[in-house]
């Protein structure tokens, strides 16, 4: 064999390897690139996936608040109830009973809204808080009231009512327990109008005014949803 059939042939050899590399090299980059696009997808749901539990733990925290404010109102109807009988029965004298039956009546008239709300009657209990407030203002549930037609509102997507009844709340009673908790149904009720300025700045209010309460965790939750 001659050195140019030698060299010919040797050619045709590593032409035949750059050929088998280069479709090596395919493969390889093919398989790269669906490694690649897997571990984004992984990546996707594992960001879904801690989506979902960030969501699913601001209800729960939502719940467990909204829970928590329902027995505090039973709680203090409770404890109005008791505190009223102690004085009656200090103050009272023998065979009258007009103060038990004015304090009965505020007591029940609350009972009777809170129960129309809680069945998801809004606008029965927007009009049995209104008449509660109307005839009871000056009871220790009449913050209360307020909070309770707002959500009422909230609830029925009329966002302006809504926002007017929290700032009653906030305005008229800024040290009762349902304070923080209007000003964070308040910020809600401007997100859903999509006013997202007002609705921060109102959960930083809930962080700042009333620190270490449920209603300021569940702020911080909603900032870090809201990508701040």
């Amino acid at each position: 064999m001659s050195n140019q059939d030698e060299l010919t042939q040797l050619r045709q050899e590593l032409d035949a390897k750059l050929a088998n590399m280069a479709k090596e090299n395919e493969a390889l980059s093919k398989q790269v690139v669906n490694v690649y696009s897997a571990m984004e997808s992984r990546d996707e749901k594992i960001k879904g996936l801690m989506g979902k539990i960030d969501e699913l733990e601001y209800q729960l925290r939502t719940y467990w608040a909204e829970t928590n404010s329902a027995l505090a109102d039973t709680k203090k109807l409770v404890a109005a109830r008791k505190n009223q009988d102690d004085t009656n029965v200090q103050t009272q004298s023998p065979g009258t009973s007009g103060q038990t039956t004015v304090d009965a009546k505020y007591e029940d008239a609350y009972k009777d809204a809170f129960d129309t709300f809680q069945k998801g009657k809004y606008e029965e209990a927007v009009k049995r808080f209104s008449a509660f407030i109307e005839s009871y203002s000056g009871t220790p549930l009449a913050s209360n009231a307020y909070y309770w037609i707002g959500e009422s509102y909230l609830s029925l997507k009329n966002y302006d009512k809504a926002i007017l009844y929290f700032q009653e709340v906030i305005d008229k009673y800024p040290k009762s327990e349902k304070a923080p908790r209007a000003l964070l149904s308040q910020s809600e009720a401007f997100r859903q109008i999509n006013d997202k300025k007002s609705s921060i700045t109102l959960l930083k209010r809930v962080i700042e005014l009333y620190p270490k309460t449920e209603e300021a965790t569940i702020a911080e939750r909603k900032l870090r949803n809201s990508n701040l």
